[in-house]
């Protein structure tokens, strides 16, 4: 078996837990609500990606948006902590099964290769316990109601290699707990934030979702507050009179990069070849309809307004069928606000946005009201150090890395792809 598959197979468990979000048994009651100091913001700010790191490293604005970001999840986290996410019995395996992986992932970082030389007897011999057992049993019986399919798809032999590397990740968190890493602020920071990550991705999903959703009447009343302009109407009449001009002799191509407003403008409006199925089907209808060197009527779409132009036809077999393609260009003339990369809104989409964007920000100013968590904005970042480069010819030096928004820390890679490298008995 490849390295690749190990790492799949042994992936499989936490792909179905949503991503390498873990658990931190955090003791709100006995010891108060999070507090991050100015050291806690050093530490996690210097963990995050080189290019991250440089940017709160010198913009101030950057590093007191990022502990803003910080607090709004805490509080969050801890709203939903008060409402008992945290008690349904296949969360906290899932929870449970999280937080092991991360710290056998950080027991692997520090012992290097040595951490992943665990037999397959030494796992035999865990699972003899009759306790270890129940809890794999137990969390493979919560991934299964997580997801159904996966019952039909966990053959004999690929349980047994799941148990194999699951019991990899128990016994390098237990070696991991020797050694007191949960006590080290980055471990114990990486911990508390993921633990927040994972508690707010439940209660969104679960419970502020609902909260936030619009109705029908409330759209209704909102399209009445904030009527929209016809923009539809005004794409019409532009397009109708730069059709005028295309019928006057004027160069397709040129109008389409001066008026087109799809990523197809700096092309001349080309589209390339298109077959059956591939594009709306009102457009295909009036795409098929032209002749090579045709210029179509107004075509209207929930994009916008289209004026086509047929280029060629062709004939293709495809599975042994023939099938007719046509290259056409086409020039579109759509709300200039709306998003080119996304699908068309109408202005109920629009409305049900704003909506639910206000309510949103309302509910998390009452939860950050009434939070008591506390997080330092006054803190330094060190850049990240320089790697030492290599002598390399210039045409095998690497390209300069690009600029990166400053983002939350980011969930730990499974350590389950470690795992994978065994000695067999």
């Amino acid at each position: 078996m490849n390295s690749t598959k190990k790492a799949l197979i042994a992936a499989a468990v936490a792909v179905v837990f949503a991503g390498g979000l873990i658990f931190w048994q955090v003791k709100a009651r006995k010891t108060g609500p999070v507090e991050l100091t100015a050291d806690d913001m050093t530490v996690l700010a210097e963990n995050q990606a080189p290019q991250i790191r440089q940017r709160l490293a010198t913009d101030e604005t950057a590093r007191k948006n990022f502990a803003q970001d910080l607090r709004r999840l805490f509080a969050v986290a801890e709203d939903a902590q008060a409402h008992g996410v945290d008690k349904d019995p296949d969360f906290k395996r899932e929870l449970e099964y999280q937080r092991s992986q991360l710290l056998a992932q950080f027991y692997a970082e520090e012992q290097g290769e040595n951490a992943t030389n665990i037999t397959d007897k030494e796992v035999d011999d865990y699972f003899s316990q009759p306790v270890n057992k129940y809890k794999f049993d137990q969390l493979v019986e919560a991934v299964k109601r997580r997801n159904p399919m996966m019952s039909a798809e966990l053959s004999e032999e690929r349980l047994k290699e799941i148990k194999q590397d699951v019991g990899r990740v128990y016994l390098m968190e237990k070696k991991a707990a020797e050694q007191g890493l949960e006590k080290k602020p980055k471990v114990r920071l990486q911990l508390m934030f993921q633990h927040a990550r994972m508690l707010v991705q439940k209660y969104a999903t679960d419970t502020l979702s609902k909260k936030i959703e619009a109705s029908e009447a409330e759209i209704k009343e909102y399209m009445e507050k904030h009527p929209q302009p016809d923009t539809g109407k005004e794409n019409r009449a532009k397009a109708e009179e730069v059709l005028k001009r295309i019928r006057g002799g004027e160069d397709f191509a040129k109008l389409a990069q001066e008026f087109g407003s799809d990523g197809t403008r700096d092309k001349g409006g080309d589209l390339g070849w298109f077959g059956p199925g591939q594009m709306h089907p009102d457009f295909e209808k009036a795409a098929y309809a032209l002749k090579p060197g045709e210029v179509s009527e107004l075509v209207e779409t929930p994009y916008g307004v289209h004026i086509i132009k047929l280029e060629a036809r062709k004939t293709e077999t495809v599975e042994g069928k023939p099938k007719e393609m046509v290259h056409a260009r086409h020039i579109l003339f759509r709300d200039p606000n709306s998003n080119p990369l996304g699908q068309p809104q109408t202005p109920a989409d629009k409305a049900r946005m704003a909506i639910e964007k206000e309510k949103g920000d309302k509910l998390l100013e009452e939860i950050l009201s009434r939070s008591h968590v506390k997080v330092a904005e006054n803190y330094s970042v060190k850049p990240p150090e320089q790697q030492p480069s290599q002598a390399l010819p210039p045409s095998f030096a690497p390209p300069p890395a690009g600029q990166q928004q400053p983002q939350a820390p980011k969930p730990q890679e499974s350590p389950a792809k470690p795992a994978a490298k065994r000695q067999q008995k």
